[in-house]
């Protein structure tokens, strides 16, 4: 089915636009390719991963203009055949159809498939009005997101394409996939955007919007489908997770809690005759006093970088507690009406719940500290701060300490978001005025830092648990070679010039080809491989002579050729002079030496563990990857470093520095030792909104105060 004509016009129109644009942004990326791959190739941290950098330069520059009219001729294939039919629709990126052809193939296409997720979710409103309109001249015919002309999904299908003809690594790969998100994806947006603007003028669906509503009977987390009868009148009912906020009944409970909390503490006195209630703008300028001594007392940057221990933390709260008591004392305290006097005191406790929080490092704490009174002064002159959740302010403040959990390296702050937070802080305080669209500037500069910060991270973090991941193989496979090797020649005197060829060859060998049948104790080659260990022995130990014995040997040195040689060529000297040994027993060596028999199987005296550790091990062993540690913990040598991966058979554990380095392994028995002693803690959730779980704390606190004098009265 076709697209009728009086809209086709308008599709090629925009569609010879999409063409010139991504064309040029694809370009773009090629260029920038090189520098890229350069400074990666300068920060590698090996010869052969360097290699692969300098390789891909070369790869892409030689075949730059052969990709560049690939992507030209792909795209505009793609772009001619909307509407897709469904009989066109070729396999997704990361389907199941790719495992059967290569793992390597797989994986890639599923790194461009998170890819073209991420760009369909970050413009997924745009995405989802335009499905509805493209649907209404398809004649009817529902348009999903991914058949949107130039979709994510389709863009990075063509991506797929174009670098298949590059032979390079994986690691010089997803270079290149983040500087296709940066380029070509990252434009996207605005082509819709376009699109959109041009249907709406054209009269398709002009009054469409997109909204989130509860459908009945649903959760508040369900989503509810959109139905071409909601389509037809003009109406999205896509319904999103709802985000975690507070409800208005919560802040009225907080509220109503502080109040009977005042009264149980003290009696407002009437004010005297004469004597009104502080205005507004009084109470905001005992605040704006504190925040301009702020800022030109703020700390130079060698007291910044310094280490914060808990006694500052101490200070800390008794300096907020002392800014609050001085616009209490400057307004008068019994001028203050409640709202306003609300407003200080859960600022303050909402500061004091930060300092408070074991996941945000010290220094982080102190920093942000100087927030405090600013964030007063805020309450106090927008009446939208406490109820709106998506308040500029209370994003920054929790996208901060988010942050801060993860990103702030207490051992050398001036890495990682700490130098950026000190920057933004400052400026915060030093404003007289906090306007939302400050805040809303600081958060997508802070936004664009984490994100740098996490694909850098990604990166190391990558090549730190492939490292390790390789040495545990390897440690592994070398102790099977070993167990194998005490089983065939165990207990056996052999000559010294067999007992140099095990040593030196014949182990190196099985540890190889363990590492190749990836452990697998049972394959063909691993049984093969022992077979030729017990006919080495054999003949070593043999005192048959002859031509009986020669023919054997050519036999036997035609297998260790083929299965040792193929697997260790660079030992060849060293297989050859066992072999000619092999024929001239007698000439090479007489003495013998005994190889140590196999180790025996004693059994194991079983170890008592108590529950509450055998518990806190289950615990551990299912800690997702993401789970922050902190070191060290209650010290002014603390620092933190991330669970990267948890090895089942050794019950060993990676943990990396916020650079994405390796930090240490450690076994469960002292990982989970540390924890019993409390000098390692963990924290299992540092993305969740700080704000939202600080106020319902807050909340249960107060509740509590406020029991005993119900109770009392009663």
């Amino acid at each position: 089915m076709t697209i009728d004509y009086k809209f086709r016009y308008l599709l090629d129109d925009w569609q010879k636009e999409a063409v010139d644009v991504l064309n040029d942004k694809f370009r773009e990326q090629l260029r920038a390719t090189d520098e890229v791959l350069m400074d990666f190739a300068d920060k590698a941290e090996s010869g052969r991963i360097q290699n692969h950098f300098f390789d891909a330069q070369r790869e892409i520059w030689l075949k730059m203009e052969d990709m560049s009219l690939d992507f030209h001729d792909l795209l505009t294939k793609n772009l001619s055949r909307f509407p897709l039919q469904n009989e066109d629709q070729t396999p997704k990126l990361g389907s199941e159809t790719l495992s059967l052809v290569n793992i390597n193939l797989y994986e890639r296409n599923l790194a461009l498939q998170t890819l073209a997720e991420k760009a369909e979710k970050n413009n997924h409103q745009e995405l989802y009005l335009l499905a509805q309109r493209l649907s209404v001249i398809n004649h009817g015919q529902q348009v999903n997101i991914d058949q949107i002309p130039a979709s994510p999904q389709q863009m990075c299908e063509i991506f797929a394409r174009c670098v298949n003809r590059l032979t390079i690594e994986n690691d010089a790969l997803l270079v290149l996939y983040t500087l296709y998100d940066k380029y070509v994806l990252s434009a996207l947006p605005e082509l819709h955007r376009k699109l959109n603007e041009s249907l709406v003028k054209a009269g398709i669906l002009p009054t469409l919007k997109y909204s989130v509503k509860n459908a009945p009977g649903r959760g508040a987390g369900s989503a509810a489908a959109p139905s071409e009868e909601h389509v037809e009148a003009e109406q999205s009912t896509y319904q999103e997770p709802a985000a975690e906020d507070l409800g208005e009944e919560t802040m009225m409970r907080i509220h109503e809690l502080l109040k009977a909390n005042r009264r149980r503490r003290r009696k407002k006195a009437p004010l005297p005759p004469g004597v009104q209630v502080a205005t507004p703008q009084e109470v905001i300028q005992a605040a704006t006093s504190i925040t301009l001594a702020q800022a030109t007392s703020f700390p130079d940057e060698e007291e910044l970088y310094q280490p914060v221990d808990p006694d500052t933390i101490q200070q800390v709260q008794e300096d907020m507690a002392v800014q609050r008591e001085t616009i209490k004392r400057k307004v008068g305290s019994n001028r203050l009406q409640d709202q306003q006097e609300d407003i200080i005191d859960l600022v303050g406790m909402l500061f004091e719940q930060m300092l408070d929080d074991e996941s945000i490092p010290n220094a982080a704490k102190a920093l942000l500290g100087h927030l405090h009174t600013p964030y007063i002064k805020i309450g106090l002159s927008d009446e939208d701060f406490f109820a709106n959740p998506e308040h500029p302010a209370r994003v920054f403040l929790d996208r901060a300490i988010a942050a801060s959990a993860i990103w702030v390296d207490e051992i050398d702050l001036k890495s990682g978001i700490y130098p950026h937070l000190k920057d933004a802080v400052f400026n915060i305080v030093r404003l007289r005025r906090q306007s939302n669209e400050d805040f809303e500037k600081f958060t997508r500069e802070l936004d664009e830092e984490v994100s740098a910060l996490e694909n850098r991270f990604q990166v190391m973090e990558k090549r730190s648990m492939e490292n390790e991941q390789g040495k545990e193989q390897l440690l592994l496979a070398k102790e099977a070679a070993q167990r194998a090797t005490a089983n065939i020649f165990g207990g056996q005197a052999v000559p010294a010039y067999c007992k140099r060829f095990i040593d030196e060859v014949w182990v190196d060998y099985l540890t190889l080809l363990q590492l190749r049948e990836e452990g697998d104790g049972e394959s063909e080659a691993w049984k093969d491989a022992c077979k030729l260990g017990q006919r080495i022995l054999w003949i070593s130990t043999s005192e048959e002579h002859g031509l009986g014995r020669a023919a054997q040997i050519e036999t036997l040195a035609q297998q260790i050729r083929n299965q040792v040689g193929a697997l260790l060529p660079h030992q060849e000297r060293k297989i050859e002079e066992f072999i000619e040994a092999l024929y001239t027993p007698a000439e090479a060596e007489e003495e013998t030496e005994a190889i140590p028999p196999p180790p025996t199987e004693e059994a194991e005296t079983p170890v008592s563990i108590d529950q509450q550790t055998l518990d806190l091990y289950n615990k551990l062993r299912t800690l997702p990857n993401d789970t922050w540690f902190e070191f060290n913990s209650g010290t002014d040598q603390s620092y933190r470093a991330k669970l990267s991966w948890y090895n089942p058979l050794t019950d060993h554990f990676l943990f990396v520095s916020p650079r994405g380095r390796k930090s240490m392994l450690m076994d469960i028995t002292k990982l989970a030792d540390q924890i019993k002693k409390g000098n390692v803690v963990y924290f299992t959730n540092v993305k969740g909104s700080f704000w939202n779980k600080a106020m319902r704390t807050i909340m249960s606190m107060l509740e509590r105060n406020v029991e005993p004098s119900v109770t009392q009265a009663q």
